[in-house]
């Protein structure tokens, strides 16, 4: 992923490492404010479940031009039914993980 980007001595902006973190997932994606029982089913059962919280791995700390920071994170979330799954990296702010224990 970062294959491009330059790395200084003098002046550092990316940071890689590997690390497991809790993601509150209920800041960075809001409920949609739908209520379930006015989705059909095949909705609820085959959507992406979104939970509260997803435990995620941090691959890096990437410094923002603007002199703040991303946590660059990977995750992986699955339908309700538990018959699709998905994973992706996401670019969040500091305050929405949480170190995790390594299991």
């Amino acid at each position: 992923m970062f294959d491009e980007w330059r790395v200084s001595d003098e002046y550092p902006t990316l940071f890689l490492l590997s690390r497991p973190v809790w993601v509150d997932t209920a800041r960075v994606l809001p409920a949609s404010g739908i209520r379930q029982d006015e989705l059909p089913l095949w909705v609820r059962a085959s959507g992406l479940r979104v939970e509260p919280r997803l435990l995620g791995r941090q691959t890096a700390w990437l410094r923002r031009s603007d002199g703040g920071w991303l946590a660059v994170v990977e995750v992986s979330a699955a339908s309700s039914n538990g018959q699709s799954r998905i994973s992706t990296t996401l670019w969040l702010t500091p305050e929405v993980i949480t170190p995790a224990p390594e299991t």
